[in-house]
């Protein structure tokens, strides 16, 4: 005998990972245009919030906002200056579903993969005055998790199999038939 029954789970509709490149301008002190860059540090990244953007076709996308900072060093008229910027990211990771099932009460959940590093540095003399730009990337992972209806099929058995039934002795042992005097 079998019947179907369903069955209300969360399950997971899929996760990815994927990597960003950012370019950021970092003005530098007194107007002034910096002789040479000692190093740069990125520190303090964190996801600040992570939503559901948009259904596209079986696939989703996912809005990852944070934060980091970027700590900055260069020499400038023979002197070490360090400067720190606060900068924001927001960025879409494209969750691929892995089936076609309908997901309800949806939840996101995102992280840092990969903390963002620093590829490329140049100084520039731009339009906001002189200062070095810093080409970052990092990569970002989403997952997204809801409530589906899975569909089971249920057999039922009927054992016709009896155990042999227990005999208990008069000291509370059980006697087993099968033990060696």
């Amino acid at each position: 005998m079998e019947e179907i029954k369903k069955i209300v789970a969360k399950a997971v509709y899929g996760q990815d990972t994927q990597s960003f490149s950012k370019d950021i301008h970092v003005k530098t002190n007194e107007r002034k245009k910096p002789t040479e860059i000692l190093g740069i540090i990125i520190t303090d990244a964190e996801i600040v919030s992570c939503a559901l953007e948009e259904n596209i076709k079986n696939d989703k996308a996912v809005r990852v906002n944070g934060t980091f900072d970027v700590h900055l060093w260069y020499a400038l008229k023979g002197d070490t200056v360090v400067t720190k910027v606060s900068t924001k990211f927001s960025d879409i990771v494209m969750v691929y579903g892995q089936g076609a099932e309908k997901y309800m009460n949806e939840e996101v959940r995102a992280w840092i993969q990969k903390t963002p590093k620093c590829s490329g540095l140049s100084i520039i003399d731009g339009p906001e005055g002189p200062g070095v730009t810093a080409t970052l990337e990092y990569e970002l992972g989403a997952e997204i998790v809801g409530q589906t209806t899975l569909s089971v099929k249920v057999f039922y058995t009927i054992d016709v199999s009896e155990e042999a039934p227990e005999i208990l002795m008069e000291n509370g042992e059980i006697l087993d038939e099968y033990e060696d005097d």
